[in-house]
């Protein structure tokens, strides 16, 4: 492969790998470092809705998260770390992080949020979690959007680092 041909490939994938990828979707997304890829499959015993499913290099696969409509992915930098943005329902959603090494072990951003970080009718709202990029292996970009159902209705969005190592939130 000539350089130019390489330079093309190159400048090409990263935006890719920086969007995420969107499910369903018959392609998988692959770690950054290749050794991971997720798959979207349709479950076997059940007409509706789609299994996430973790895959390493050997073939080993673990069952990350079951959705009904879509979700989005991130990896994270070192390929460690998955964040699943989940469109649970239409007046909510939320961010799962996963641990490549315990898969079964999600975190959902939601119950992790500080419940004064925002006000309360905002929470109680339309609320929308959004992971938006990773800053580096342990820092996520989160935004929470949405709109008050409670007079005076309004629209609100914020946005917020999420350090895993600490589990705290600092605003943006």
């Amino acid at each position: 492969m000539n350089p130019l041909s390489f330079l093309v490939i190159l400048l090409t994938a990263i935006p890719a790998l920086a969007a995420g990828a969107h499910f369903p979707s018959a392609s998988p997304s692959r770690s950054p470092d290749r050794r991971w890829k997720l798959i979207c499959e349709k479950p076997q015993k059940s007409e509706w809705g789609y299994l996430l499913v973790l895959e390493n290099i050997r073939g080993r696969r673990f069952e990350l998260w079951r959705f009904d409509h879509s979700c989005d992915t991130l990896w994270s930098p070192n390929s460690s770390q998955i964040a699943v943005t989940d469109e649970l329902t239409s007046d909510m959603s939320d961010v799962f992080v996963y641990s490549v090494d315990h898969p079964r072990s999600g975190r959902s951003i939601a119950k992790l949020f500080p419940r004064t970080a925002i006000p309360k009718q905002e929470r109680n709202g339309h609320c929308y979690f959004e992971a938006t990029k990773w800053l580096d292996d342990h820092h996520l970009g989160v935004k929470v959007s949405g709109h008050r159902d409670e007079a005076p209705t309004s629209n609100f969005e914020y946005e917020f680092i999420y350090d895993l190592m600490s589990g705290s939130f600092e605003r943006k």
